[in-house]
């Protein structure tokens, strides 16, 4: 095999897969990075973990066709480390992968292809368009709540259901905290309704990296037990999670006596600040509402009290106390955009429902605690 590739549009290819090939699994072909030189011209640079896959291709000048693998991660460093605009790739005896660039050369052990799992192919899967970037925030404002409790499989990942009339609506929730997204994603073509799914953790971070390098020009489809996310000349393949997400509109109060609405900025601030006496176990902060105003304390018996009164505005129903986790709040409040929010109560010991002031695709529930 012998090629000549753009060393800028390699290493983006390469780093695009860093996060899937496996450092530490006990197939030492699932550390390596796929590369097959065609006849069209092509590139293809591909990897997996058997869970998450990426599969692209990059314009190059093939002299031979072929096909190698090789570490990815020692690739890629060698790649983007090189001096030069353009560098020849030829695969010798004993599959060693020789790179050159200016007057810089590096020779990596590879490892036939032969050995490397069985991709995944998009060929024949029915893709329909999805506005990227609705789906970028919808994961952005879920992602942050999915639980990383390993007994628990089915909250391990992000709950994405297609609801007809192309809307889509993304639902996390680690027990303590969940977090919901409805979004208008629709790009040209109807997104027919489907059934749920769960998408694992690890495919989640990796389809927001791909959105986030892409854009709004993508499209979305299932293979078998697989997500499959579509861009020109890139396939990104999930494998989902089997098991069943539970009911979290049971967990969303269905109305609520106690409306406040406050500044988003100071409110995270005020936070930021009161917590920094909180406990380090539990982050417990303590919410007086009254009407027109809003305390904040904190006390620890080892470290001292902290106190701070916010402004709030359209509170009614009487004075209330309720205690949350900090860095829950803070984990919403930071990943909106809203001047306002608003947060509904009903009793101390009842969820708390946060949202934008003036938006309805995005609600926030955090399970109030016991000071």
């Amino acid at each position: 095999m012998k090629f000549v590739v753009n060393r800028d549009l390699f290493a983006r290819a390469l780093a695009r897969i860093q996060g899937v090939v496996s450092r530490k699994s006990s197939m030492q072909a699932l550390s390596n990075v796929l590369l097959q030189a065609g006849t069209d011209g092509r590139l293809r640079v591909a990897g997996t973990d058997l869970d998450v896959t990426f599969d692209g291709s990059i314009a190059a000048r093939v002299s031979d066709p072929g096909e190698i693998t090789v570490d990815g991660k020692r690739l890629f460093d060698v790649i983007r480390s090189l001096p030069g605009e353009e560098v020849d790739v030829e695969i010798g005896e004993e599959h060693k992968v020789r790179l050159r660039c200016k007057n810089t050369e590096f020779v990596l052990l590879g490892a036939p292809a032969d050995a490397y799992p069985e991709l995944p192919s998009a060929e024949g899967v029915d893709l329909v368009p999805v506005d990227g970037m609705a789906l970028r925030q919808l994961i952005e404002r879920t992602i942050f709540s999915v639980s990383t409790d390993e007994s628990r499989p089915n909250l391990n990942g992000v709950y994405f259901r297609c609801l007809g009339e192309g809307r889509l609506r993304m639902v996390s929730t680690d027990g303590h905290r969940l977090s919901q997204g409805e979004r208008d994603a629709a790009r040209g073509a109807e997104i027919p309704e489907r059934d749920g799914v769960i998408i694992p953790r690890k495919g989640v971070a990796e389809l927001k990296r791909l959105l986030d390098e892409v854009g709004a020009e993508v499209s979305f489809g299932f293979l078998d037990n697989n997500l499959v996310v579509s861009a020109p000349d890139l396939a990104l393949f999930i494998r989902l999670i089997d098991a069943a997400f539970p009911d979290y509109r049971q967990v969303v109060p269905k109305s609520s006596g106690r409306k406040a609405v406050i500044a988003r900025g100071p409110f995270l601030e005020s936070l930021k600040r009161i917590s920094i006496l909180a406990s380090e176990r539990t982050h417990g902060v303590r919410i007086e509402v009254h009407e027109g105003r809003m305390v904040l304390s904190s006390d620890n018996p080892d470290l001292g009290k902290a106190r701070e009164e916010l402004s709030i505005e359209g509170y009614e129903g009487g004075e209330l106390v309720i205690a949350f986790n900090a860095r829950y709040v803070r984990d919403i409040l930071g990943i909106l955009d809203a001047e306002k929010v608003e947060l509904a109560l009903n009793e101390s010991l009842a969820p708390g429902l946060f949202r934008e002031a003036e938006n309805q695709d995005y609600l926030f529930v955090v399970m109030p605690m016991r000071l």
